[in-house]
């Protein structure tokens, strides 16, 4: 549960009911594909058996699929040359390039019954008495994406969530000076990338950073762009240069939190609530150590 996580500010209240809130997903509830249709979206229950809503004490759980048959593309492609030969055995020249297109998506509608569906489920997570939520994924186009369906169906306005300083900027800082902020320590590994042309790139994994020539490259241009983190002593993660929180882990002190129930559901819920209650307390916190949020976006 949880292992990425982009961030977005709602900038209004939330005022919807879980009820209310599962009769505007039940409008876009997820389909297959069909026929010729070789992309799909829509809600799916976040907790097999559920609905397509999670709430426990204002904190919510929602999943969106995203489904496309996919044709692999050397089948394609064989499929496009056999047509392309065929024109040129019946009508004595090869097809232009506005053909050759024609050919390609003729050829993807004849595939299509025959290709297979890869789907990908999205969790999403909103804290609904913070005004954020949280997308989980490490994909930013992805996030995007799945935000843009969220908000479409919620009809509150929100946006990706930044911060006063920049967080290459703050992560040059702390290992610069050995020192990361409050609450926070710099684990053993950071991906460093030049501001060059080449975007020369310097990798440290399972080293202490806390290193001269670590520091040398921050002088000689190079930025982080990932840097492992630990918050609390019980919550390990990565740090992105664009603000995204990734390889999230929860140690064993959070796990052994979660409430014992022999009830699926409650067991479900304790499991949310404990991961949920601690996320609740990192983003704040980081986002105060970068600065606190920019509002004037």
């Amino acid at each position: 549960m949880f292992p990425s996580l982009h961030l977005y500010r709602m900038t209004e209240p939330w005022k919807l009911s879980p009820a209310e809130l599962e009769k505007r997903l039940e409008r876009k509830a997820f389909k297959p594909c069909a026929g010729n249709v070789f992309k799909s979206q829509g809600w799916v229950p976040p907790r097999t058996g559920g609905g397509l809503v999670f709430e426990a004490e204002k904190q919510y759980l929602l999943a969106l699929c995203f489904e496309e048959k996919r044709v692999p593309d050397p089948v394609l492609q064989r499929h496009v040359a056999k047509k392309a030969a065929k024109m040129f055995a019946d009508k004595g020249y090869k097809p232009s390039r506005d053909q050759l297109k024609a050919l390609k998506e003729e050829s993807m509608l004849e595939l299509l019954p025959r290709a297979f569906e890869a789907q990908e489920i999205i969790t999403i997570w909103i804290n609904s008495v913070a005004g954020l939520i949280a997308i989980d994924t490490g994909t930013p186009g992805k996030a995007d994406d799945v935000v843009t369906e969220l908000l479409e169906a919620v009809s509150i306005p929100a946006s990706l969530i930044r911060t006063a300083m920049d967080p290459s900027s703050a992560m040059s800082s702390w290992l610069m000076n050995n020192e990361a902020p409050d609450e926070f320590t710099v684990d053993r590994e950071v991906h460093l990338q030049g501001l060059d042309l080449e975007k020369s790139k310097v990798s440290y994994a399972q080293l202490c950073l806390e290193r001269d020539e670590v520091r040398q490259h921050i002088l000689e241009g190079r930025r982080p762009i990932r840097l492992a983190m630990t918050f609390s002593e019980n919550l390990s993660f990565v740090l992105t240069d664009k603000l995204s929180i990734k390889r999230i882990v929860f140690h064993d002190s959070i796990k052994a939190e979660i409430p014992d129930a022999e009830d699926e559901t409650e067991a479900f819920a304790g499991s949310f609530l404990t991961y949920a209650g601690h996320l609740s307390k990192l983003v704040p916190a980081l986002l105060e150590a970068l600065g606190g949020e920019d509002l004037a976006q």
